[in-house]
């Protein structure tokens, strides 16, 4: 995974599901998101709708950002404009993943250089639970924006840019959150003698990060991607393929769950669990309101949609930034390490061995590793090379503190 995708340039400012209504289809149909926010206009226009401003308060007692976001099917090459200042495009398309390129429009109209967008995670649902014909999920990116005002696309032959999302996902503030405020009260006990417990402190939990539970349902007001949950057999880590110099990692979780949950209309992010740089681990998919990060109250896993075909039962860990060429830092490692050790205790899996993955939905077995990156189940260069060749000492360390 290279840094195209990463790079600031100097000279730019900084499926309907059934028959119920699908966020997409809810776009198309009046115009504006589910949460009242404008579609993108055309080639020189903004949009003149206003974004909703929520008042529901996290529990750390202020306002939860605000995030706007402004989805565009088939954008073409039309310079697309908003009213709110953009953190980040997210792009799904098809074709050559590497056959895509973006530049970014200043506040006054002014476009930036062009820059190369390549595909990230190819993060999906189950093809068993999806109306698809396809075998693959389509290539799919987070580009981020600086504050930028638009942006406009240029493609290869023989590549479609499906749809496109233009996000502001609010600011988090310069506080870090506290750990006391934001582990669970109720650690689960591994049933290892001195082994980790889960979930290790300082989770940071939905509410705390600012995720708006409305983006879970549809807008008919049933839940778009209800909660399932199996036995947990393996644990995946992954990359966004985002900046690693992230000023706010909180927003660039909020962001990737707007594209997972609104974009590509699967209801929720599709991690279980995300890592920054600073070493602070945040709760992914929604399960339930017991308090345990990513686990129902018999200790079964989520199923969320992070690794195509092999997701029921397999925990799915996102390092936030690209590690294609740079590793995790210390922080980081040692979180995914702590991390991926309770998990391992918790569920009683091995991070040393290899296991055979027994598919819940088509009962298609698969050899893997109980800890693995992406790639070791997928063709894709997920979780990037230098964070794949770092696995080999987190299960090194993990096992050692499981034993």
């Amino acid at each position: 995974m290279n840094n195209t995708n990463n790079a600031h340039p100097l000279d730019q400012p900084p499926a309907e599901r059934g028959r119920h209504a699908s966020r997409r289809r809810f776009l198309s149909v009046f115009g504006t998101a589910a949460v009242g926010l404008p579609l993108l206009g055309a080639c020189g226009t903004v949009p003149d709708a206003p974004a909703v401003t929520t008042d529901r308060k996290s529990p750390m007692g202020g306002a939860r950002p605000q995030v706007q976001a402004s989805q565009a099917a088939s954008p073409g090459n039309e310079v697309k404009r908003t009213s709110f200042p953009i953190s980040a495009v997210g792009l799904t398309w098809t074709g050559s993943p590497r056959g895509v390129r973006l530049r970014l429009i200043d506040r006054s109209g002014k476009p930036g250089a062009w820059r190369k967008v390549t595909a990230g995670c190819p993060c999906a649902k189950d093809p068993e639970t999806v109306p698809t014909k396809s075998t693959t999920p389509p290539n799919r990116a987070l580009v981020p924006a600086y504050g930028s005002y638009g942006y406009q696309l240029d493609v290869d032959s023989g590549v479609r840019v499906v749809e496109a999302i233009a996000i502001d996902a609010g600011r988090s503030g310069t506080k870090r959150l506290p750990a006391t405020a934001t582990t669970p009260s109720k650690p689960t006990a591994s049933g290892t003698g001195g082994a980790p417990a889960f979930p290790p402190a300082g989770v940071v939990l939905r509410a705390d990060w600012g995720a708006d539970e409305a983006k879970r349902f549809t807008a008919d007001g049933s839940e778009s991607s209800p909660t399932r949950f199996t036995r947990a057999q393996a644990i995946t880590v992954h990359h966004t393929a985002t900046p690693l110099d992230d000023p706010d990692p909180a927003a660039t979780v909020r962001a990737i769950y707007e594209q997972h949950a609104v974009s590509n209309d699967w209801g929720d992010i599709g991690y279980n669990f995300l890592i920054d740089r600073q070493g602070t681990v945040y709760e992914g998919r929604f399960s339930g309101s017991d308090g345990i990060p990513a686990h129902n109250t018999r200790n079964e896993i989520v199923t969320g949609f992070h690794t195509f075909a092999f997701n029921p039962g397999n925990i799915g860990i996102a390092l936030l930034g690209d590690f294609g060429k740079e590793k995790p830092s210390a922080p980081m490692h040692a979180s995914l390490v702590g991390l991926t050790a309770s998990l391992a205790a918790l569920h009683k899996l091995d991070p040393l061995a290899a296991i055979t993955y027994v598919s819940p939905t088509s009962g298609k077995s698969t050899p893997g590793p109980a800890l693995g990156g992406h790639r070791d189940w997928t063709s894709t260069e997920c979780p990037g090379s230098a964070a794949y060749l770092n696995l080999s000492a987190v299960r090194e360390s993990a096992a050692r503190l499981v034993r």
